[in-house]
């Protein structure tokens, strides 16, 4: 039939992976999973397939999870067209019109890592993602996100300071409303670089849940030492 209907998400799978010829060791490596649970979870009757590998397979191969989801969507034609389409919006630079992960990301979001004065206090601060893809903090700091294929970073620049933020994590997080991020800097008004790792959140969380995800200051957040600078400065 040249228009085979597909009767469960395993076959659908089947389909789209000899479809893109998406390598299985490739997918398996990605996912951090050997090549016998990729197989698993293409056979409808051993499967192993969750809606985790569905959203998995949208953030690395932009693969829309509909696809999976709609039962109307069951046809070799249908799927074909809906690949076609995705990949038409895909940009050929190293930034992607991600449709699917830029609607997964617009709305409000709060941020969570621990200050830059390296106090056990949590600093919270809500942000927002807007459709055309930019971004604006409850301080009024003001940025853009720019979308990778399967890491992405929000660039924002401090109101006070002008200096720069840059924040990056990984899209395969995101679908799950809470996902890490690697925030580098420079404190307020002083040239000192820093990291650290973070995490946004749908929800507003307690203080104590916060403290619990992001453990021990000294292990998420690191601070270059000003001589370092120094140093670079004698051979300028």
């Amino acid at each position: 039939m040249s228009n085979k209907i597909f009767n469960s998400k395993e076959e659908k799978l089947d389909f789209i992976i000899k479809k893109k010829s998406l390598n299985v060791n490739e997918i398996a490596s990605k996912f951090e999973l050997n090549a016998s649970s990729i197989s698993k979870m293409r056979n409808p009757f051993n499967s192993m397939l969750k809606s985790i590998h569905l959203f998995a397979f949208e953030s690395a191969y932009g693969i829309p999870y509909k696809i999976f989801e709609d039962e109307s969507i069951n046809t070799k034609e249908q799927i074909s067209n809906i690949l076609n389409e995705q990949k038409k919006k895909i940009s050929k630079t190293i930034f992607h019109q991600n449709e699917e992960l830029l609607t997964q990301l617009v709305g409000d979001w709060y941020a969570y890592l621990y200050p830059s004065d390296s106090t056990e206090n949590i600093y919270e601060i809500k942000t927002t993602i807007y459709k055309d893809g930019t971004v604006m903090d409850e301080n009024q700091n003001y940025g853009k996100i720019y979308l990778g294929k399967r890491q992405s970073i929000i660039i924002k620049e401090s109101k006070n300071s002008q200096n720069l933020v840059s924040i990056t994590f990984d899209n395969m997080q995101v679908p799950f409303g809470m996902f890490s991020f690697t925030l580098v800097s420079k404190k307020n008004f002083v040239h000192r670089k820093m990291c650290s790792y973070g995490f946004f959140s749908k929800k507003e969380l307690t203080e104590e849940v916060v403290k619990k995800i992001l453990g021990n200051i000294e292990k998420i957040q690191l601070q270059l030492d000003y001589t370092f600078e120094e140093r670079l400065n004698v051979f300028i």
